[in-house]
């Protein structure tokens, strides 16, 4: 490219004054355009802070002001900076322990108190009891768990693998002697005052009747000892109730059945499992709503208090 061809690529990129002002102009509408954005931005940051603080999203705030039905307790009072007051309720908190045979009615039951907006907790340990604390200790865990997780309400169910021998100063004793019982009926009564000396209302599910004959013989004599704990420590002002779960399952001869009437529909149902002592689903049931029933009784009490 020679010089006159420089000096006229040159001139033409030379913008006339029209086409300089109209750039300027443009550049100028940019700015003011761009300005705008971050005060509108400015803006909305600063009213989102004021309606909701950080560590919270809507579902909480939501979780907070609407809490669910069947509450009684007043867990915490918050005053905000403003003249309102914020009351927040906590849900009823209800603990379920026990054997093999509180797994299959605490199933049932947690699911239902769950429903109904209950906080729960269910822990069971098959082949375990009061007999055998070598096996399980259940005072020992339930001294840990009971005032961890704070219920109102504790059901516990221990006794279906009782019926065997306790040893007592490393002395063995069988169900046919009458230190069986009264050692079983303080070990009983240890776990009622361990639950109700923090406060606690207890329910304590007993044991059905079982088709073999020295199972449930067993069983009568642990029976009368749960029963007779549970009578004592309420003479003592103990909030404990006992749920006769025998009587429920009897047939309609007074002994033992594979049949029982459904107190729900009035219709005669099988609710036991095929080993004779066990409750089928139907039993659970049936056995869920008979506990549940005496949760609300307590539940009940306590808030008029």
């Amino acid at each position: 490219m020679n010089e006159s061809e420089n000096q006229s690529q040159r001139g033409s990129d030379r913008l006339s004054p029209d086409m300089y002002r109209r750039r300027q102009m443009l550049v100028g509408l940019a700015a003011v355009a761009i300005l705008m954005v971050v005060i509108l931005t400015i803006q909305a940051l600063g009213s989102d802070s004021s309606g909701v603080s950080g560590s919270q999203n809507p579902a909480q705030i939501e979780t907070t002001t609407s809490p669910p039905p069947n509450e009684v307790a007043v867990a915490t009072t918050i005053t905000a900076s403003t003249t309102t007051t914020l009351v927040i309720k906590g849900p009823p908190r209800v603990s379920i322990y026990g054997d093999s045979l509180t797994a299959g009615f605490g199933g049932v039951l947690k699911s239902t108190l769950d429903r109904e907006g209950v906080t729960t907790f269910l822990a069971t340990k098959g082949s375990s009891g009061l007999s055998q604390p070598r096996f399980f200790d259940w005072p020992n865990h339930l001294n840990v768990w009971v005032p961890q997780e704070n219920a109102d309400v504790v059901v516990i169910g221990l006794g279906a693998n009782d019926g065997q021998d306790v040893y007592v100063d490393d002395v063995s004793y069988s169900t046919n002697e009458p230190e069986w019982a009264v050692e079983y009926q303080r070990r009983v009564a240890e776990v009622i005052t361990l639950v109700t000396s923090q406060g606690r209302s207890l329910v304590w599910v007993g044991t059905p009747d079982a088709k073999a004959k020295g199972f449930r013989n067993n069983l009568s004599i642990l029976r009368t000892a749960t029963k007779n704990a549970v009578e004592a420590a309420r003479t003592t002002g103990a909030d404990v109730v006992y749920i006769d779960t025998w009587s429920l399952f009897l047939g309609l001869d007074g002994n033992y059945s594979q049949y029982v009437i459904d107190p729900s529909d009035g219709k005669r149902k099988k609710s036991r499992n095929g080993d004779g002592f066990h409750l089928s689903l139907v039993g659970n049931k049936i056995l869920a709503a008979a506990i549940n029933s005496k949760i609300d009784n307590a539940l009940e009490g306590r808030a008029a208090q």
